[in-house]
């Protein structure tokens, strides 16, 4: 009930402050503090608590086809913690309204009684008007009681508590912040937090820009003064809204002439309502600036010539489950973009010639530092200036871009933007003047064929928001607490709803049905805690619809089925495959030697070193193979700690998932410190029964992996100091260590393997082998229909069945815990505290010189002839000359071993508990670790609105916004939905057909990567 500091002592014994739920954040302590220090009333000596108020509300469209739409208002308690009220299916997000429309009448009566037709700004402030009003309506004198004086609740604990109600963040997209702030849309000062001027919004991130925004949005006197005298020059002196005027008055600041309720409700407590309207990561980046920059950098694809888009189609396609054309961006949903901006690098790598492919890169890798810092859910200090420093260094990279890159290219529009903005045009055209003359000649005119030029722009409001990020963070916690995803999540119960209306006068019937709704939900809650479920035919209890039983308890690290079904004689089988490039250098006289040397050191409890061990032909001989079998599985689970203190699951396979990542052992005695982990791709899954006359007399079970090592690239720079993704490859198949075994127990998670594209594929790594995936293990049906189950659909092309991509890039921003596991300093990453060392010895530093040359300089020198390494030719991108050498070849790796049970990671002391999504520790589909495909925002939007200029702010819309930027922006003034739902949410439709259920909800939301994937 009371808000409190969290605090994390590091190893070193500094004390950081994390920052994550917002009933921990400076805003509740603030709030705290106020409310304890109200006067008390006669009689109240009772408990006082804080209700942190989160509201969001955004339109959305109810059907694939027509115009019914809906703008809600949602709002959920702040006291509950934002993994239960991230989930649909816990419905802590409660409908409060559903915001009207102004009346299609509007027109008719206006005339009616002022003889003229209203003009486009008369209905902006009608809209604005209409707004404010509703929010009279809802804050009541009843919710006011409650906000000034408190409400006495009799809590479980059977004690009565004094209750405070307190808004503290509204998420919304720009076009309603704007309205809710009744501020102008895209006017010279388009923040609602500062009074930034939009020219100077490309210094983003520098000293300047950071002193501009001190001078911070504040509700004072003068403002109500100003707001009264230009409403005073409209209403009595017949003045219009838009005058020269009223803009004298309110144009300084870009206020409007609409009383704020807000402002007005709540300014006699000191509190500051613009501070309210948090940062919306989902519009303002993942669809505003990620989705602006990967439109521009298609449209330079185009102007460079040659295939190089159909190239991006094509590696982008590779990855699964991506649009098959990601270049025509058909209505892709948010969380399309953030797995692109996540597969980015090695998709653009080299498309581009000297120097615009180091300028791309370099952007591409700060862009996916930035989203990856700012998506995180639980932030310490230090890493909250990391994120300034992100901040700094993709502003500094974008501006880099524009005077470089972007100058060099005469851009112009794509086809889909061409034929959108057309449609668009002569929709505005038709809706402003109807069958005159001035119409035709204007219609012909804006209808003429022809691309024109786009520019990229990096002086919008999206790209300025950027910069408030950290500040929000530190005062309202993490942006997962009050994303506009939740909001977007809220919109499926709606549309479920809808279906069961009669389409005619609907938002009744579906105030009615979510009431009916919440009232069983009750009712079946009362009867749940009163009594015990009935069990199941044959003594089982059921369980709720949607609770997935787990495969295997949470405090495990690993799990590998019971099973002894599938099994191999191990002497028939090997010499089945005699001659095969994986065994060969195994065979009879290696093969067995090597396993019996893994199982006797796993049976000796020796620290794992690589299988560096060796024993005598002797010790060999008394490690015994129960009936000579090989039991084979397909699956193994491995548990692990998060970054943020929670449970995760990775399921790793062999046909897919297949690639782990490992603890490295590597000397630190060198001037370049190591590389902290190792990889390999799992090519089999096994355990057997074995007997020793000592340490096992009975048979006992050893679980272990066949693997395939990929070594490291130490030619090619990599890490946060280069600004690269690190590079490995698959070690050649003669080299001795190019294979080897790995007790499960050893495994941190899996890890996410994107193709180098750049490098091509070759055959002299490994032959035909049963190492490799083959046709025939491939699901039956159409070659070119897209299976889950398959990471990388050109891996598996028959003309490809014989050969590995050259070079993989590391998936670093695959999701938030992969990012954090190269960041370091993961709270929850106790067992792999050790490397945080090194992992901070790699650090970016903002040196201007550094932003004008290409790196040469390898951030990792040449690893330890212990090391499995992988050194290639140094690359010139368009050939496919570099190879594999393996003279420092040796897979030998070393794993911390963990102080609990069986976890790479440790079971944190606290915070670790379950939960039954994956945002709360275990997931039920790992997918996002082998597939480029982070489900962390598997379930925010579904589709994206195509229709809006990709350069432009979102258009007003449904949310009865701005009209008036023509007067401040005219270079922005195009941004015009085509079918007037600018603001809906970033496309809901898309999920029309699959999501009819709670269990949809949820699975749509298992780690909200992101996702992060971040």
């Amino acid at each position: 009930m009371t808000p409190f500091e969290q605090f994390w002592v590091t190893d070193n014994g500094k004390r950081e402050r994390v920052y994550s739920e917002i009933y921990s954040s400076d805003a509740m302590l603030e709030a705290h503090k106020e409310v304890c220090a109200l006067p008390h009333e006669p009689g109240d000596d009772l408990e006082r608590v804080v209700v942190p108020l989160m509201a969001w509300s955004d339109s959305t469209h109810l059907a694939s086809f027509g115009d019914a739409s809906l703008w809600p208002i949602y709002v959920s308690f702040g006291n509950q913690s934002k993994y239960v009220r991230g989930k649909p299916t816990s419905h802590a997000c409660h409908h409060l309204a559903y915001i009207p429309s102004l009346p299609s009448q509007i027109q008719e009566y206006y005339r009616k009684v002022y003889g003229e037709t209203a003009s486009s700004k008369v209905i902006t402030h009608c809209k604005r008007e209409l707004m404010q009003k509703i929010w009279e309506h809802l804050l009541d004198k009843e919710f006011m009681k409650a906000h000034k004086h408190g409400m006495k609740i009799l809590c479980s604990d059977n004690v009565w508590r004094l209750f405070f109600l307190r808004f503290l963040t509204y998420s919304a997209d720009y076009p309603e912040k704007v309205l809710l702030a009744t501020i102008k849309y895209l006017g010279t000062c388009p923040c609602p937090q500062c009074l930034i001027e939009k020219s100077e919004i490309s210094q983003m991130g520098s000293k300047l820009d950071i002193r501009r925004r001190e001078a911070i949005r504040l509700d004072t006197p003068i403002r109500h003064i100003e707001l009264e005298t230009a409403r005073k020059i409209i209403f009595q002196n017949g003045v219009p809204v838009d005058s020269k005027r009223v803009d004298k008055v309110l144009g300084n600041h870009s206020l409007t002439p609409t009383r704020n309720i807000f402002s007005h409700r709540f300014h006699q407590s000191g509190s500051n309502f613009f501070r309210m309207f948090v940062v919306d990561l989902l519009h303002e980046f993942e669809l505003g600036v990620w989705k602006a920059t990967f439109t521009h950098l298609i449209r330079i694809l185009y102007a460079e010539g040659g295939d190089q888009v159909q190239h991006l189609d094509e590696r982008v396609d590779a990855i699964r489950r991506f649009h098959n054309n990601a270049s025509a961006m058909k209505k892709p949903a948010a969380r399309d973009f953030e797995d692109l901006i996540q597969c980015a690098i090695p998709c653009f790598d080299s498309l581009l010639p000297v120097p615009h492919h180091a300028i791309v890169m370099d952007l591409l890798f700060a862009l996916a530092t930035w989203h990856a810092y700012a998506k995180l859910r639980l932030h310490t200090d230090s890493i909250l200036i990391s994120l300034e420093l992100a901040t700094t260094a993709l502003s500094q990279h974008m501006r880099k871009f524009k005077a470089t890159t972007c100058a060099s290219y005469e851009t112009m529009e794509l086809p889909g933007e061409e034929t959108r903005r057309v449609r668009r045009q002569v929709a505005k055209a038709a809706n402003q003047q109807k069958k005159t003359t001035a119409l035709s000649a204007k219609k012909k005119k804006l209808t003429q064929p022809g691309k024109r030029r786009k520019d990229f722009n990096i002086s919008t409001y999206k790209n300025h928001a950027l910069g408030h990020y950290a500040k929000t963070i530190r005062l309202f916690g993490t942006t997962d607490s009050y994303t506009s995803q939740q909001g977007e999540l809220q919109h499926r119960h709606s549309k479920r709803r809808f279906k069961r209306t009669n389409k005619n006068q609907f938002t009744k019937q579906l105030a009615q049905h979510e009431s009916r709704e919440h009232a069983v939900r009750k009712v079946n809650e009362r009867m749940m805690a009163s009594s015990q479920p009935l069990p199941a035919p044959g003594g089982k209890k059921l369980t709720a619809r949607g609770d997935a039983l787990l495969c295997t308890r949470p405090e495990i690290h690993h799990h590998i089925a019971e099973s002894v079904k599938e099994y191999d004689y191990i002497t028939p089988w090997l010499t089945e495959n005699l001659g095969d490039p994986a065994l060969k250098l195994f065979f009879l006289n290696e093969f067995l030697p090597r396993l019996r040397d893994h199982l006797l050191a796993h049976l000796l409890g020796k620290i794992w070193d690589g299988d560096e061990h060796s024993f005598t032909d002797a010790e060999r001989r008394q490690i015994l193979f129960d009936n000579d079998r090989l039991y084979r599985h397909s699956t193994v689970r491995i548990n692990y700690t998060t970054y943020d203190i929670r449970r995760a699951q990775d399921s790793i396979n062999t046909h897919s998932h297949a690639d782990i990542m490992l603890l490295s052992h590597e000397d630190d005695g060198d001037a370049t410190p190591p590389h902290p982990y190792w990889y390999a791709r799992v090519i089999g899954i096994y355990h057997v029964f074995v007997t020793h006359p000592t340490l096992s007399p009975e048979p006992r079970r050893l679980d272990f992996l066949w693997v395939r090592w990929f070594g490291r690239d130490t030619g090619s720079p990599s890490g946060w100091a280069a600004r690269r993704l690190h590079r490995v490859g698959f070690v050649d198949s003669n080299d001795p260590s190019a294979f080897g075994f790995v007790n499960p127990q050893d495994v941190i998670r899996g890890v996410h393997m994107i193709p180098g594209f750049a490098y091509g594929r070759t055959s002299e790594l490994l032959a035909h082998s049963i190492a490799r995936k083959h046709e025939e293990n491939k699901p039956d049906g159409n070659d070119d229909e897209e299976d889950p189950e398959w990471m990388y659909q050109n891996e598996y092309d028959e003309r490809c069945e014989e050969t590995d991509y050259l070079f993989y890039y590391v998936g670093m921003f695959a999701d938030r815990d992969m990012f954090m596991r190269f960041r370091g300093g993961g709270i929850g990453h106790r067992g792999t505290r050790s490397v945080d060392k090194y992992l901070q010895q790699d650090t970016y530093t903002l040196d201007p010189e550094d932003l004008t040359e290409e790196h040469e300089a390898p951030l990792n020198g040449p690893s330890n002839t212990n090391a499995a390494t992988v050194s290639a030719a140094e690359a010139d991108v368009a050939s496919n000359d570099a190879h594999m050498s393996t003279a420092n070849a040796t897979a030998t790796l070393y794993v911390d071993m963990p102080s609990t049970e069986g976890d790479a990671d440790g079971v944190a002391d606290k915070g670790g508990g379950i939960s039954d999504s994956e945002d709360s520790g275990m997931p039920e589909d790992p997918e996002n670790i082998s597939k480029g495909k982070s489900r962390e925002t598997a379930g925010e939007s579904d589709t994206h609105d195509d229709d809006k200029d990709e350069d432009e702010e979102e258009d007003e819309g449904e949310h009865e916004g701005e009209s008036e930027s023509g007067s401040e922006d005219e270079s922005e003034s195009e941004s015009e939905s085509d079918d007037g739902s600018g603001s809906e949410d970033a496309a809901d439709e898309g999920s029309e057909s699959g999501d009819t259920d709670d269990e949809a909800d949820d699975e749509a939301i298992r780690d909200r990567e992101g996702y992060g994937p971040l």
